[in-house]
């Protein structure tokens, strides 16, 4: 049974009523038992909270946690402490394993996997399709009934429109939402970076950003002709956005990006070689302006990772041979600091919509997202002020393919409370009692 737990002389984000407040926070059995200023009980574990913000804890949608078949890079226990590390008390991991996650007894078995471990709650999305091939429609009532809460083929997208079409129809008996990965790949196939003159100039075939603006185009209609609940994951360009606003509240869409699409451009890939690329890929500062008009705006309501954990190998060789994905999970919400806070995009109560509330929201979770009393303890305490540099090597990840080594950055997390436990305190891993 978990300690009580008092949190102290904190400045409480409450992102549900967009507002701020100094106060204390007592936790008994897992379970926000009081909020007020002056909180005393000699028998709680006090954890001072001064000059700190503390919010619910951050809900991640996007990851990849590649077990199974892929533990090399990272495996279920790796990526939960990374994510704790984080200051992430959910996360939700992509179904492009190997297997992929179209098989309920596979999920299932993740599933419990993931329940024995205390760092995060560990979510999993289903494929839309078997294999994440887009040839035919996975079981959606067996994946939702094994424990998945939404439905993706990242990595690829749906090809078939048709395929599209009736997944969105059919999903909605098991109200499932969709992740989407948008990319034409009639249009993208053989890229490697953007389409511009930083890849003319190396000699890398570009990847359009019409190749991310058509598919979000079609899919668009498609959520609009059938009322599927559709999200946008990791967008890239100014065009995305555009679409986006011309649509938005007229179906139930949302969207996400990254940090490295706020952060990066095509630019930087001469400097940082393999560890910038990624797909989609960095764009120019037009489209990273746009992004973050889209986000001040509320067009782009959540944030999210894509954490995608590689081995050096896999980035070791030649640019066109080295895989795509960074590994950023430890590092997402200081850069996501770094780019949106202290640029002046949104203030510090949006950050914690957009990386708690809101993508609760999306998944349904009622108790997350939120911190009031008879809420599920899942907390956050983060240091607004002081400045670390990014290290790799202390990365809890598998993971080291991050271009942010080095940089010195605000805004870590410090302490992740997860359902009353304390899984992270002072940016190191608890793996035990807390005190």
């Amino acid at each position: 049974m978990t300690r009580k737990i008092l949190i102290r002389r904190g400045t409480l984000v409450l992102p549900d009523k967009k507002t701020l407040m100094d106060g204390d926070i007592l936790i008994e059995g897992g379970v926000i038992t009081r909020i007020e200023k002056g909180i005393l009980d000699p028998q709680a574990c006090v954890i001072d909270a001064s000059g700190f913000l503390v919010g619910p804890g951050f809900v991640n949608l996007h990851v990849h946690f590649r077990e199974p078949g892929g533990e090399a890079k990272e495996t279920l226990e790796t990526g939960a402490k990374a994510a704790a590390r984080g200051g992430f008390t959910a996360v939700l991991a992509m179904p492009n394993t190997s297997p992929p996650l179209d098989n309920p007894i596979i999920v299932q078995a993740l599933v419990l996997k993931a329940q024995r471990l205390p760092f995060t709650r560990i979510l999993f999305a289903g494929a839309i399709s078997r294999g994440c091939q887009g040839g035919e429609m996975a079981e959606y009532g067996l994946l939702k009934e094994a424990g998945v809460v939404a439905l993706s083929d990242d990595g690829t997208s749906v090809e078939s429109s048709r395929l599209l079409y009736l997944a969105f129809q059919y999903a909605q008996y098991f109200g499932l939402p969709f992740i989407l990965h948008e990319e034409d790949e009639e249009l993208s196939r053989d890229g490697h970076m953007h389409e511009g003159t930083t890849s003319f100039l190396l000699g890398y075939k570009g990847i359009p950003r019409v190749a991310e603006d058509s598919r979000i185009a079609r899919d668009i209609l498609l959520a609009l002709g059938t009322g599927a609940r559709v999200h946008f994951t990791h967008l890239s360009t100014e065009m995305s956005v555009t679409l986006l606003r011309l649509f938005k509240g007229k179906a139930l869409l949302s969207a996400d990006v990254t940090p490295h699409h706020l952060l990066l451009t095509a630019e930087d890939v001469p400097r940082l070689g393999n560890l910038a690329k990624v797909k989609p890929p960095l764009r120019e500062r037009r489209d990273i302006e746009a992004l973050k008009a889209g986000i001040a705006e509320g067009i782009i309501d959540i944030l999210a990772s894509d954490h995608a954990p590689h081995t050096l190998e896999d980035k070791e060789g030649s640019f066109t041979d080295a895989a795509f994905g960074i590994s950023n999970l430890e590092v997402t919400v200081p850069l996501y600091v770094k780019a949106l806070v202290e640029e002046g995009v949104i203030d510090w109560i949006e950050l914690w919509r957009k990386l708690s509330y809101n993508p609760a929201q999306f998944l349904g979770f009622e108790d997350k997202g939120v911190l009031a009393e008879g809420k599920t303890a899942d907390i956050t305490i983060l240091d607004p002020q002081t400045e670390w540099e990014v290290d790799v090597a202390q990365f809890e990840s598998k993971g080291k393919n991050c271009p942010f080594q080095g940089w010195s950055l605000r805004g870590w997390p410090v302490y992740t409370i997860v359902g009353g436990r304390v899984v992270m305190a002072e940016r190191r891993i608890v793996d035990g009692e807390f005190c």
